[in-house]
C-alpha cells in the first residue's frame, strides 16, 4: 500500500481546546451524571416509599422536581466552570499558541513547532476520534494530538488524512 504525504500547517485557538475537552469528556461525565442522579432521587424518594401513603404528585412536587433543579444548576455550574478553567489554562500554554507543521509518513507523524520537533510512529497512537472541526489522535485514553480540519488545504486533504488514520488506528 502506497501511503500518501499529507503536509499541513495550524495553530490551535482556544475553541480547539474546549471542543476536544468537550468531546473528551462527554462519554465519561454523562455516565458519572447518571450514576448521581439515580442515587440522589433513590436516597430523596425512599424515606417516602418507606412511609406509605405519598401520591405520585407529592413525590413529584416533594422530591424529583427539586432534586432536578438542583442537579441542572450543578450541571451548568460545572459547565461554566470548566470553560473557565479552559481559558485559563490557555492563557497559560504559551508553547500551544506557536505555528505546527504536520507531515505524515508510512511509519508516523513528524509534528514540529518553533520549540520541538518529534517524530511518532503509528505503533504509540491507539485510537482516534473526529469531531465537526477536529481530528483527535490519541496516545492513551487521556493524551491526545489535535488537528484542526482548517489546517488542510482542502476536503480531499481532509478525506485522505480521514482515511489514512482509518488504515493505520482504530477509531473509537
Amino acid at each position: 500500500m502506497i501511503i500518501i504525504v499529507i503536509k499541513f500547517e495550524y495553530r490551535l485557538n482556544v475553541n480547539d481546546i474546549q471542543e476536544a475537552n468537550q468531546t473528551h469528556c462527554q462519554k465519561g461525565l454523562l455516565r458519572y451524571y447518571l450514576v448521581l442522579i439515580g442515587i440522589l432521587l433513590l436516597i430523596s424518594i425512599l424515606p417516602l416509599i418507606i412511609q406509605g401513603g405519598a401520591s405520585i404528585s407529592e413525590i413529584l412536587i416533594s422530591v424529583l422536581l427539586p432534586n432536578l433543579l438542583l442537579l441542572a444548576t450543578v450541571y451548568f455550574g460545572i459547565s461554566i466552570a470548566r470553560n473557565f478553567a479552559i481559558k485559563r489554562a490557555w492563557n497559560s500554554q504559551t508553547g500551544m499558541k506557536s505555528e505546527m507543521s504536520v507531515e505524515t509518513f508510512e511509519d508516523g507523524l513528524q509534528i514540529n513547532t518553533a520549540l520541538s520537533e518529534s517524530k511518532m510512529k503509528w505503533l504509540i497512537y491507539t485510537h482516534w476520534r473526529e469531531t465537526p472541526n477536529l481530528f483527535m489522535v490519541y496516545q492513551s485514553s487521556n493524551c491526545f494530538n489535535l488537528f484542526p480540519k482548517r489546517a488542510f488545504s482542502d476536503d480531499e486533504q481532509i478525506n485522505e488524512f480521514r482515511e489514512l488514520l482509518r488504515v493505520k488506528l482504530p477509531n473509537q
